[in-house]
């Protein structure tokens, strides 16, 4: 948590670097272009500092979708605020790296402020040349590059000058997850209910909603929902639809009217799309599809002294009777309702097969949370999940699961969401196109097969990393730094060690899932070693791994945490048979450690002719010895017969001493015979 002794001390505070010429100054905010938790400052060039820049810094917390920043860099439409960079820094504040995005500056004031009305007077032609052609551009590039913005509203589209003569300029959208910071009533019905971080990625068609909102935000005179709560607008849109409800008693050019009554359309596949946009934009006379009435019930259902016609509304509240409701499906009375008094046989049909699974799950009773999850996807499969009272989209998991991690919550619910096929059930409800649909069932089958694996690089905490791919490392040895790829978890690393204290078994669970799901290459050379128990295997996965990522790092030099590994190695060296070769080993070791030089290190201690060469010597030597212990062992058979040792071999020495007499006398005979002498 930030100290808020050290966050009032910012105006002293030097500026923070940001790459070799970019500074970041802590003492100048820019609120306006604030996104949730993640906040703005001003930047500067060091070579001129008349070039500002808008810095966006963002937490862990905020869970930045670092992952995006490439996707968002090929946007070229000059409404997009440009990025000039992203990357991470050391926060002074509170110590800890912080993500920033760096925006171009330049940008005038907010087209409305927040909780504002709009005071600039622009004409009807200025508002489709400065206003609605620029967004629908933009929306049109974010669909050809299949990018999600989730942040589009009135207070994030700024002027795209002083003068506020030019075209309007789409504010940042990457330092929070889609959604997550925006109000409710920019979100449509089923977005609005769920957790702000469970709100999920979301569809284009999200967006060109959340554009609707922010025209009516901009021509409004009045706003007739201040003070309403977001609950009370929330049914209201439910039962009246989101047009009527946002509208209200304004009065707008039929032309405007006609336009949102097509974007504000509460069932996205009727809700507008780019094609329609523009040809409204090309003058061409659009007739929106009216707004569905939802359907009735022919009676009311008494429920906690409410009378229900809806079943849309009914799904809104059904968390709040869980004990008459579970008695009214065990008495008949709720199943007689829909389908008697429910024209809809989907609905009845979804009905039936939640009750099915309900009582394939036990008693009702015993179960009611399990109860109320599937009883509200039956009544309305367009609302967010509800699972002991917390909400989020089939595909918020993954955030939320995160951010618990992240504040050291107990996991455990999200476990028992996913093995109860909570989200797998809900996907399938919502209709999402079947390539995406497969895409998802195969992501929660892995997970719920890692939550039944318990070596390192499974589990929960593998799951995190699949269903929020901009979750950083949350390893609890990286508190307080953002580690999300690979140099950037060495620079990391390579600083703790500096400090002193660290071991060599710098993985865990976290940091061995994290990159298993970033890139299984950067994990299968030393997975195995890694969940091993000989501790010098585990060594030498951990050195295999960062020599690995070293090399994605462009050899940066890492001599703390190369000293970890070369203090700690001994057990590794002892692998080697050859005294001798473990000498030579370990002083290669250590001389490039001294240069920080990770790579070289693993390639010696993993090097397969050193190895062959060792194993080959070692067998010649086993094999002698075999040998010589054989020789041995005969020889003390020998001489375990005292009596008769030693004369098989004096009658062998006997004989050959008796052989070459002879034969040196018949040689001398035979030379005398052959010389002519004679010797008698």
């Amino acid at each position: 948590m930030a100290n808020p002794q050290a966050a009032g001390s910012a105006a002293q505070m030097a500026p923070i670097p940001f790459g070799s010429k970019i500074r970041i100054n802590p003492a100048m905010r820019l609120p306006r272009f604030d996104n949730g938790q993640s906040k703005a400052y001003e930047a500067f060039d060091t070579d001129n500092k008349t070039q500002k820049y808008i810095a966006i810094v963002c937490g862990v917390e905020s869970l930045p979708r670092w992952s995006a920043a490439a996707l968002y860099n090929k946007l070229a439409d000059t409404s997009f605020m440009r990025m000039m960079g992203s990357g991470i820094i050391t926060w002074p504040m509170d110590n800890s790296q912080k993500y920033v995005f760096l925006y171009a500056g330049g940008v005038g004031e907010a087209l409305v402020e927040k909780g504002g009305l709009n005071q600039v007077s622009w004409r009807h032609p200025d508002i489709i040349e400065r206003f609605i052609q620029p967004m629908a551009r933009i929306l049109k590039e974010m669909e050809d590059k299949s990018f999600r913005h989730g942040a589009i509203r009135a207070s994030n589209i700024f002027h795209g000058s002083i003068d506020k003569n030019k075209p309007v300029i789409l504010g940042d959208c990457l330092s929070t997850q889609p959604s997550a910071d925006q109000p409710s009533i920019y979100l449509p019905i089923e977005k609005s209910l769920a957790e702000p971080m469970g709100r999920g990625g979301g569809s284009f068609k999200d967006d060109i909603y959340a554009f609707g909102v922010s025209l009516i935000v901009f021509l409004r005179k009045n706003d007739e929902l201040a003070g309403v709560s977001d609950n009370e607008i929330l049914r209201r849109r439910v039962e009246h639809g989101s047009y009527n409800v946002l509208i209200g008693n304004e009065r707008f050019q039929s032309v405007f009217l006609e336009f949102l009554r097509g974007v504000l359309h509460d069932d996205p596949s009727l809700r507008w799309g780019l094609d329609e946009i523009f040809s409204w934009l090309d003058g061409t006379r659009m007739t929106p599809p009216p707004v569905a009435k939802p359907k009735k019930a022919n009676r009311p259902l008494l429920l906690g002294g409410r009378r229900y016609v809806s079943p849309q509304l009914l799904a809104l509240d059904i968390h709040k009777f869980p004990h008459d409701i579970a008695d009214m499906i065990q008495n008949g009375s709720l199943t007689h309702w829909i389908e008697k008094s429910i024209d809809d046989s989907h609905l009845t049909e979804r009905y039936s097969k939640s009750v099915e699974r309900i009582i394939g799950a036990g008693n009702a009773a015993d179960n009611k949370d399990f109860m109320v999850t599937q009883l509200r996807m039956a009544l309305n499969p367009a609302l967010p999940i509800y699972y002991k009272e917390r909400i989020f989209s089939f595909d918020g998991l993954g955030a939320l699961l995160a951010l618990d991690i992240y504040k050291d919550q107990d996991v455990s619910y999200f476990r028992e969401v996913l093995r109860l096929n909570i989200l797998d059930q809900a996907v399938v409800l919502t209709g999402v196109p079947q390539n995406q649909l497969i895409v998802y069932l195969k992501q929660y089958d892995v997970c719920r097969s890692s939550l039944q694996n318990l070596r390192a690089g499974f589990g929960v905490e593998r799951c995190v990393y699949m269903l929020c791919k901009d979750t950083p490392c949350l390893s609890p040895k990286l508190s307080g730094s953002f580690v999300h790829n690979a140099q950037s978890a060495l620079i990391t690393y390579e600083a703790l060690c500096a400090k002193g204290g660290e071991i060599a078994l710098l993985l865990d669970r976290h940091s061995i899932a994290f990159f298993s799901v970033l890139d299984s290459t950067l994990m299968e050379r030393s997975i195995y070693d890694l969940n091993d128990d000989d501790k010098s295997l585990k060594i030498a996965g951990n050195l295999r791994f960062f020599a690995l990522i070293q090399q994605r790092a462009n050899d940066f030099s890492a001599p703390s945490l190369a000293k970890v590994f070369a203090d700690s190695l001994s057990g590794v060296y002892k692998s080697y048979k050859n005294k001798a070769l473990q000498k030579t080993i370990q002083e290669g070791v250590e001389n490039a450690a001294k240069l920080g030089d990770l790579t070289t290190m693993s390639m010696i201690l993993d090097d397969d002719v050193t190895l062959k060469k060792d194993d080959l010597g070692f067998r010649r030597a086993k094999y002698e010895y075999y040998n010589l212990q054989l020789e041995y062992n005969e020889l003390n058979k020998r001489l375990s017969n005292k009596a008769t040792y030693g004369l098989p071999n004096g009658r062998d020495a006997a004989a050959i001493v008796s052989w070459s007499i002879s034969t040196l006398i018949t040689l001398i005979v035979v030379f005398a015979h052959l010389s002519g002498y004679r010797m008698y």
